[in-house]
């Protein structure tokens, strides 16, 4: 299985497990941050979350450009 194919299989089956809740709000990519991280982190208030934020890189995570784009626009706030 190629690794493209490795990851749409990965996506698909994560937006679709039942006992995960919603898709996420972020494109899962084969090298990204810490989905539990970044979750944990969109859970608090704006005025709460650490400030610069850091996230470990993990071997499936969050695409890292959509998470640092919507933390600088500010548009991550209802994510999660």
């Amino acid at each position: 299985m190629t690794e493209e194919r490795r990851t749409r299989w990965w996506q698909r089956r994560s937006a679709t497990s039942p006992d995960e809740g919603p898709a996420p709000a972020f494109d899962l990519v084969r090298r990204g941050y810490s989905r539990e991280q970044v979750d944990a982190h969109l859970a608090l208030p704006p005025e709460q979350r650490p400030r610069p934020a850091a996230f470990d890189l993990v071997r499936i995570g969050y695409d890292r450009a959509q998470v640092d784009a919507a933390l600088r626009d500010g548009a991550a706030g209802s994510a999660g």
